[in-house]
């Protein structure tokens, strides 16, 4: 995508679980321009964009680095076009995973391994041109971490204004599990009116 501008006014609408013409009255604006800013067709005022950045950041204020880095949870921040390319690991998954989150981020490559856990959900996730496009909303998996030795059942989300996704996973512990992915599009959260 080459705007995050759809992206933001979607994920503000989602927010406040609105339709477009819900959002629109919300934003002073008709329900067509909400529609042409989710469909990179036009842009908000400086006004409007402000108005969007701070429901956004407002509600999803445990994005930050130092929220993800001190969750005793399984959380794993990475570049949403790449996730094999590690931003920041919490304290949760580092334990788990009996590894130095710091010396991850350095040299990924040492612990990912092509064909298995974070490798096989980025070839997924990244094949489905609905991704690039910030047309997905969230994705579900379940694949099998061989750091952690055990199966997991992830959500991941794209964050807003950024090129970072988050994934957060928990063990499952389930040895006949199969590697899935179900991808949950913008559209399938809120039916316009």
């Amino acid at each position: 995508m080459s705007s995050p501008i759809p992206f933001m006014a979607r994920r503000a609408r989602l927010i406040r679980g609105e339709t477009q013409g819900q959002f629109a009255e919300h934003m002073g604006v008709d329900q067509a321009t909400v529609s042409r800013w989710e469909r990179e067709k036009g842009e908000p005022t400086a006004a409007h964009l402000d108005e969007i950045r701070s429901i956004i950041i407002t509600a999803e204020p445990c994005y930050s680095r130092a929220y993800i880095e001190a969750a005793p949870t399984i959380k794993y921040m990475c570049q949403r076009d790449n996730f094999l390319k590690p931003l920041v690991i919490s304290k949760g998954l580092a334990e788990a995973a009996g590894v130095d989150p710091d010396d991850v981020i350095r040299n990924p490559e040492s612990y990912i391994k092509e064909g298995e856990g974070i490798h096989r959900l980025n070839t997924a996730v990244q094949s489905d041109a609905r991704w690039e496009l910030g047309e997905i909303a969230f994705f579900e998996a379940a694949f099998f971490a061989p750091k952690l030795g055990e199966w997991v059942r992830a959500i991941g989300a794209p964050l807003a204004e950024t090129n970072a996704a988050l994934i957060e996973a928990a063990p499952i512990g389930n040895p006949n599990e199969e590697f899935s992915i179900k991808h949950t599009p913008f559209e399938e959260l809120v039916e316009d009116a």
